[in-house]
């Protein structure tokens, strides 16, 4: 898929979509895919059809081609829409089931929830400016995006940066041992939205997750060590950016055993 195809890289499928109409869904959720394929400065490998199913989350199926997404969103809630749909996208961007199981995929994860705030932030300026035809409202609906990300963000307890580190040693075997923990996830995502802020371009770094053999890595230090390994193999002119972030944020050294 190139850029171009911008028009065909979503398809919402028809379903129980609430008090909205199709195209409404569709456009809210190409405005998201927008501000995220520009990030990462790459496109899906396949379409992504999205549908709507009766769970109280959100899922992408491995090992579909078109991708299947799967949202719980309804009726006119535009910004949970962005949330899950940004997530889930993530996981496409990702190479998510490239390697399905291994001890590091809540770092994946926790990438995943950094792009829905990501995204709600970006689209409260977007839709402000240049709001989605066949949505309602846009314009005026704009503010709710950014205030949806601030209520996750404040809801998440997250330690200063100086207790970071110890945060990480003290829940990273909860992590590998489940890397779904929305409530760890989401504090690690919140960690490092600044970080993220400042330089938008890891978003590219983030491109190339899942591009060796993750399972190999048996510590997070040589996770990070191995990310940035590709990453140099990719650009050896410029040095990788998003793993020593990462690595000094946790203050994570060659020496971390776990």
């Amino acid at each position: 898929m190139t850029p171009g195809n911008r028009e065909v890289a979503v398809t919402v499928i028809n379903g129980n979509w609430g008090l909205t109409s199709l195209s409404a869904v569709r456009a809210v959720l190409l405005s998201a895919f927008d501000v995220l394929v520009r990030s990462f400065d790459a496109v899906p490998e396949a379409a992504v059809h999205v549908s709507r199913w009766n769970r109280d989350y959100a899922f992408t199926v491995y090992d579909k081609r078109p991708y299947q997404v799967f949202l719980s969103a309804s009726d006119t809630y535009w910004s949970q829409y962005v949330y899950q749909f940004s997530h889930q996208l993530c996981h496409i961007l990702t190479h998510f089931d490239s390697f399905k199981k291994h001890k590091h995929k809540w770092f994946e994860e926790s990438l995943c929830e950094l792009a829905s705030l990501h995204v709600l932030r970006s689209l409260a300026a977007v839709w402000k400016e240049n709001p989605p035809s066949g949505v309602f409202e846009a314009s005026a609906f704009a503010k709710h995006h950014q205030s949806y990300a601030e209520e996750v963000e404040r809801k998440t307890p997250t330690p200063s940066r100086s207790d970071l580190p110890g945060w990480l040693r003290r829940n990273i075997d909860l992590l590998e041992n489940n890397p779904t923990r929305r409530g760890l996830n989401r504090v690690a995502a919140v960690s490092l939205l600044s970080s993220f802020r400042q330089y938008p371009a890891l978003w590219r770094d983030c491109g190339w997750l899942n591009h060796w053999d993750v399972r190999q890595d048996s510590t997070f230090s040589e996770y990070l060590n191995s990310w940035a390994d590709c990453l140099r193999k990719q650009s050896p002119q410029q040095e990788p950016r998003a793993p020593d972030i990462v690595r000094q944020l946790f203050a994570i050294d060659s020496e971390w055993s776990v």
